[in-house]
């Protein structure tokens, strides 16, 4: 014999109202006296980890969290449901989707139910609409938000869609959570998905975006290190943006790109190459092995740093002295990679050249200054002479050492004194 409705009545006013198990009849025992906990099952598995994300209203158009049901575009197509076979004809219709978003969220989540020409395009536009309280006629439906199917509850079935009625489907307008799920493990926020200590995206050759507002920063708080992308030359990325760093594994350097090229960052901006040649008289072009600039080498000619511009010019790989070297005259071409500019010169021991903010040169740090020697007959044959130059004369007073400054057209001895003394 079937239960009667008052005990199943019973049962479910003790399970969801009071969380209790129903142990008795109300004759016996009311809900409060129950005291045997049966609280509802709660699956971690179908937990809507972002539900908080769901907006008041309903949006117009589909998000990460929430997807939209309608003819109109910014969502996907209205649902036309399958009817189910196994409840009386036209009672019960099935979206095969589950996790609607129901009222509770907003009245706006209310869905819509039109019944229109099985295969439709705009349900909304062209078909009929049912209302949840019926036409007055006892033909009000149903809708469970959790399974995604639609009953005619009334005593009658809407006559659109009635008993006999054939070549007609209902249609469900609404909004489905498609958020993450779970308590725990594995998850997914849109198109990220979060596995212990690992985010990674579904979408395949997706950018992950740390985005910040205003004047944040993005801060990594750590003490260890940062790992950089590593590749080879040919898995740069096809397009890359200014600013992209990685390291080349084939090449064993970090770069970066500069909005033209990849450059490299670090040990080749500093390296320093040294390239010799003799002079001949006549000639006054030499090739270089590497292209540079005029104020990226640094020549000499027998020791005597020369003066950029006004002694020398580099273009690409050729260097070009407004005078031709003299024969045996040793010249040395130092080229600094991918610099500029030159403050300062460091041994491995610490000592260096430096030049300040006033373009004054410090040899603070340094033992001491060693000039290049000549005789007077080589100083005077020296080529590419600047006024200012020092040099240090074996026998220009006299047959007696001095110090030598080109005034601009001679050199002028300048006479050593006696022998130093703190007295």
């Amino acid at each position: 014999m079937a239960l009667a409705d008052s005990t199943k009545v019973d049962f479910l006013w003790k399970k969801l109202g009071f969380g209790v198990t129903k142990t008795a009849p109300p004759a016996n025992k009311e809900a409060f006296n129950e005291s045997i906990p049966s609280p509802l099952l709660m699956r971690g598995d179908k937990v809507w980890q972002s539900s908080g994300s769901i907006p008041g209203v309903k949006p117009s158009a589909t998000s990460s969290i929430v997807q939209i049901y309608q003819d109109a575009a910014g969502g996907s197509n209205t649902i036309e449901t399958v009817e189910d076979l196994t409840s009386p004809d036209n009672q019960t219709w099935k979206t095969q989707i589950t996790d609607w978003i129901p009222t509770e969220f907003g009245s706006t989540y209310l869905v819509k139910v039109y019944v229109d020409t099985a295969g439709a395009a705009n349900p909304q536009s062209t078909g009929t609409q049912l209302f949840q309280a019926g036409s007055g006629n006892n033909d009000e439906w149903f809708f469970d938000y959790s399974s995604g199917v639609l009953n005619f509850n009334g005593t009658n079935i809407p006559t659109v869609i009635g008993t006999g009625v054939t070549g007609k489907s209902v249609f469900i307008v609404g909004a489905r959570y498609v958020g993450p799920f779970g308590v725990g493990g594995g998850s997914s926020i849109g198109n990220l998905t979060v596995t212990d200590t690992t985010v990674s995206t579904s979408n395949a050759g997706s950018d992950i975006v740390l985005a910040t507002t205003s004047q944040g920063t993005v801060n990594i708080n750590n003490n260890t290190a940062i790992q950089i992308s590593v590749g080879t030359t040919s898995q740069r990325p096809s397009s890359p943006t200014t600013g992209d760093l990685r390291f080349n594994s084939t090449t064993t350097n970090v770069e970066v790109y500069n909005g033209s090229a990849w450059v490299n960052v670090g040990d080749d901006t500093t390296s320093i190459t040294s390239q010799s040649f003799s002079g001949n008289g006549s000639a006054t072009a030499f090739t270089l092995s590497a292209t540079a600039t005029t104020t990226s080498v640094i020549i000499s000619i027998n020791g005597t740093v020369q003066t950029p511009t006004t002694a020398y010019a580099v273009s690409g790989t050729t260097l070009t002295f407004t005078e031709a070297p003299a024969t045996g005259d040793a010249i040395e071409v130092r080229q600094i990679s991918s610099t500029t500019t030159v403050t300062s010169i460091t041994n491995g021991t610490g000592n260096s050249i430096a030049v300040d903010a006033n373009g004054v040169a410090q040899f603070a740090t340094i033992q001491s200054l060693q000039l290049p020697i000549y005789t007077v007959t080589q100083a005077n044959a020296l080529a590419n002479k600047a006024t200012g130059q020092l040099i240090y004369v074996s026998n220009g007073n006299s047959g007696s050492p001095s110090l030598a400054v080109y005034n601009g057209s001679n050199w002028q001895k300048v006479v050593f004194g006696g022998a130093i003394s703190a007295a």
